[in-house]
């Protein structure tokens, strides 16, 4: 949306619309990222441990994907699609998740060792991975970390990224309050 105005009509739209109108539109517009966030958040332990499950396994599948490895922009899609549908059980399993987001800090680092994430193209710039959107997802993350956790995942994280010898996660570390 360019133009303030066209801002300013759709929300006087969407102002005037009913509640129940207002549902419809959402269920019939809304993502599938959508409804998993809400559908996680609302979820039971239980439920919240067969969702973190699903995802962490689809997430290890990506991280041995070599097609996807070879494809930085894919992976980061295919990536932030499972991490998305865990955004709301950070409040449920923040140590499990914390854990699996240290994992794959881990393997992404190991990836550019091995030579994965990382396309030469000589007709435009380099491609690697560098993603400010997973970036983001992780620091998050970490600011919603309950105060007893918070403390000494930071000094986890910031221990893993002082490590790295690429600068993929390079704006997480910029941005962690030091302890």
């Amino acid at each position: 949306m360019k133009h303030p105005r066209a801002t300013k009509k759709i929300e006087t739209y969407l102002a005037s619309l009913t509640k129940e109108e207002l549902i419809s539109l959402i269920l019939k517009l809304a993502p599938q990222t959508f409804f998993d966030a809400i559908n996680a958040q609302f979820a039971s332990q239980s439920e919240a441990k067969a969702i973190f499950k699903k995802a962490a396994k689809a997430i290890d599948a990506i991280l041995s994907d070599e097609r996807l490895l070879y494809a930085p922009s894919k992976f980061e899609e295919k990536l932030l699609e499972q991490l998305e549908k865990l955004r709301g059980l950070w409040d449920k399993l923040p140590g499990e998740i914390g854990g699996l987001l240290l994992e794959i800090v881990q393997t992404v680092e190991q990836a550019f060792e091995d030579g994965y994430l990382y396309l030469e193209r000589y007709d435009t710039e380099d491609e690697y991975f560098e993603s400010e959107a997973v970036n983001d997802y992780i620091f998050r993350f970490v600011s919603s970390l309950p105060g007893e956790m918070k403390p000494d995942y930071i000094e986890e994280l910031s221990t893993l990224l002082e490590g790295a010898s690429y600068s993929t996660f390079l704006s997480i570390e910029e941005r962690l309050p030091i302890s």
